[in-house]
Order: structure tokens, then C-alpha cells, then sequence
């Protein structure tokens, strides 16, 4: 019984760092984005609000992504440190030190 539940707790894990993967990468391509946007000249005052809408889309899209990333990093961090605090019960003592 115990073995399974690691297992489940390992698939979960993997599971995060997948996601968080996927995520880094969808950031990277909206930074990437964001670049050529950015170098893309502007004629006239029509091009330039639309530039910027664009810019700020991306930007909105990057941060909600990278708040996703923290909040998933979190929740990672924590399974891994219950993980860890379950199958250390023999030394209590050694998490605290840190």
C-alpha cells in the first residue's frame, strides 16, 4: 500500500515538472514574440495603438504564465519536501536544520 501511494506522489511530480516545462516554453515563445513585435516599425497613430494592444496582450499572457509557473513551483517544492519528510521519519531533526 505504502509503494503505491509513492508511486501516485512520483506521477504527480513528474506530472508538475512536465507542466512547468510546457509552460517555460510557451513563455519563451510570448518573449520571443514580444521581440519581434518590438522591432517591428510603426507607420502612423492606427499601427501604433494596435502594436501596443499586442505588446500589452503579450505581456498580460506572460505574467499570468509566469504566476502559473510560481504557484506550480510552490505546490512541486511542497510534494517533494512531504515526500521526503515521509520516508526520512527516522530522522526528524535533519529538515529543521535548514
Amino acid at each position: 500500500m505504502r509503494g503505491q501511494r509513492g508511486q501516485t506522489g512520483g506521477k504527480v511530480i513528474t506530472e508538475f515538472e512536465k507542466e512547468i516545462r510546457d509552460l517555460q516554453k510557451k513563455l519563451a515563445e510570448i518573449k520571443k514574440d514580444q521581440s519581434v513585435l518590438r522591432l517591428q516599425p510603426c507607420r502612423g497613430d492606427s499601427e501604433i495603438m494596435a502594436k501596443d494592444a499586442k505588446v500589452d496582450e503579450l505581456d498580460k499572457r506572460a505574467k499570468n504564465i509566469n504566476e502559473t509557473i510560481h504557484d506550480l513551483t510552490r505546490k512541486h517544492q511542497l510534494l517533494i519536501s512531504e515526500s521526503t519528510s515521509r520516508a526520512g521519519n527516522d530522522s526528524p531533526n535533519s529538515s529543521k536544520s535548514s
